[in-house]
């Protein structure tokens, strides 16, 4: 009844939300925490503004094989600083009701749907070689086929409702939604990027408390907006709600405790497990290099990793490059008389070698062959990759000799713009590629 009494009085009150921030922290470098409060309604909420472009901070999500635990639990496998409560899902068995992905592994029976935004990412490395986190925040109306997500993809967590769209809040909600009861004051977490994709926030709102009744979608909205989200969605609400901290609860969850939830969305800060690596440079076909033929090899070939290093391959064709932390890594082969290749692969956390061997074909390049063109800047302030790793960047599936990155070369002005106003358009949610 308790219970009951509160969400009649957050559903019938009419104060306009106006939070004031109370404090804020800065726990570990790229992770900024505020603390919120709204004394008309009443609500607390917990700020986590995360830098994407961190080389230090690594973003994760849960793994089939952690199903059903708390968030605290999660954040402690994981050894990491933030953490927070993921989909909504059904309790026989822990499945997320959208679709689901940690560490490159899709959860069986889970789907995106018409009703479900997703938010998906992976490690890259940009064209200055800095390492950094490449997200994307997909509104419903674009169904994901996993198969089709861009390569180097690490994780996906999925939720509803849509809060921000493009940069305006959204303030159309379907009140009949049992699952994320949307014009109901109640507690909520949610997650937002910028419009350059830069920053990240995760966000939750204690509810159903004397203290703090919680806000509906259209207020969260509202907040998001104001701190500058250009798109943002819900996760869990009500008791799901959680977010941990260093270890500790950052929230006030509404049953006083944390509840067991499929799945969860984490950030670490610090030093990364590494991994290596490493191929053979071939001609026309990788399997005629394997075993101890070296007919095919390519010896002197040059290879570059798109972290600045360099290698010349020797006569066994052989190269490897190692302390790479777990992102889409690309190298780039060139080789007198043949063109010019590059091609990606997902260096995966636990996985000592990842192969990413390499086959060529004879030919002269063309003018800057290879070569990624210059990043232009958007109206919103990120830059526009002519070949980025995160957006154009093939199917890492496809193994040993599956090119991802074909080779580049100048465009004139006019396809330039046409690209760029793409890309931007993209960015925005209105149109989106895959692969």
């Amino acid at each position: 009844m308790r219970r009951l009494a509160i969400l009649l009085l957050g559903t019938a009150a009419t104060a306009a939300a106006a939070p004031v921030r109370q404090s804020q922290r800065d726990p570990h470098p790229g992770i900024h925490v505020e603390i919120w409060a709204d004394a008309a309604i009443p609500a607390t909420l917990t700020l986590v503004q995360l830098d994407l472009t961190s080389a230090e901070l690594a973003v994760y999500a849960t793994s089939p094989a952690d199903r059903g635990i708390t968030t605290g639990e999660y954040a402690t496998r994981l050894a990491g600083q933030v953490a927070i409560n993921g989909d909504a899902f059904s309790v026989a068995g822990f499945v997320p009701r959208g679709l689901a992905m940690g560490n490159t592994t899709v959860w069986t029976n889970t789907a995106d749907d018409a009703t479900a935004t997703v938010l998906r990412f992976g490690r890259v490395a940009d064209q200055l070689h800095h390492e950094m986190t490449d997200a994307e925040i997909l509104p419903a109306e674009v169904v994901v086929d996993p198969s089709q997500l861009p390569a180097g993809t690490q994780g996906v967590v999925s939720g509803r409702p849509l809060l921000v769209r493009a940069g305006a809040a959204e303030t159309q909600f379907a009140c009949d939604d049992a699952i994320a009861i949307p014009c109901t004051r109640a507690p909520r977490s949610a997650v937002a990027l910028s419009a350059n994709r830069a920053t990240m926030w995760l966000v939750t709102v204690d509810g159903w408390q004397s203290g703090s009744l919680g806000m509906t979608a259209a207020e969260l909205a509202a907040f998001l907006d104001a701190r500058g989200a250009d798109m943002a969605f819900g996760l869990d609400a009500g008791s799901s709600s959680t977010l941990v901290l260093d270890g500790a609860l950052a929230n006030r969850p509404s049953d006083g405790v944390q509840r067991a939830v499929a799945n969860h969305l984490g950030i670490k800060y610090g030093a990364l497990p590494h991994g290596n690596l490493v191929g053979i440079i071939c001609k026309h076909d990788v399997t005629l290099c394997q075993g101890t033929g070296t007919t095919n090899r390519i010896a002197g070939a040059k290879v570059t990793l798109d972290d600045g290093r360099t290698m010349t391959v020797a006569s066994d064709a052989y190269y490897a490059f190692d302390n790479i932390t777990p992102r889409l890594a690309c190298v780039t082969v060139k080789a007198a008389g043949y063109l010019t290749k590059s091609q990606c692969n997902t260096v995966e956390t636990g996985v000592a070698l990842t192969y990413n061997s390499i086959a060529l074909d004879e030919g002269t390049d063309p003018l800057d062959a290879g070569v990624r063109d210059a990043a232009a800047s958007d109206p919103d302030g990120g830059p526009i990759y002519d070949g980025h790793p995160a957006h154009d960047a093939g199917n890492p599936e496809t193994g040993p000799g599956g090119g991802c990155c074909g080779a580049g070369r100048d465009r004139p002005p006019i396809i330039l713009a046409v690209l760029a106003g793409w890309f931007l358009a993209r960015r925005r949610g209105t149109t989106v590629r895959r692969g």
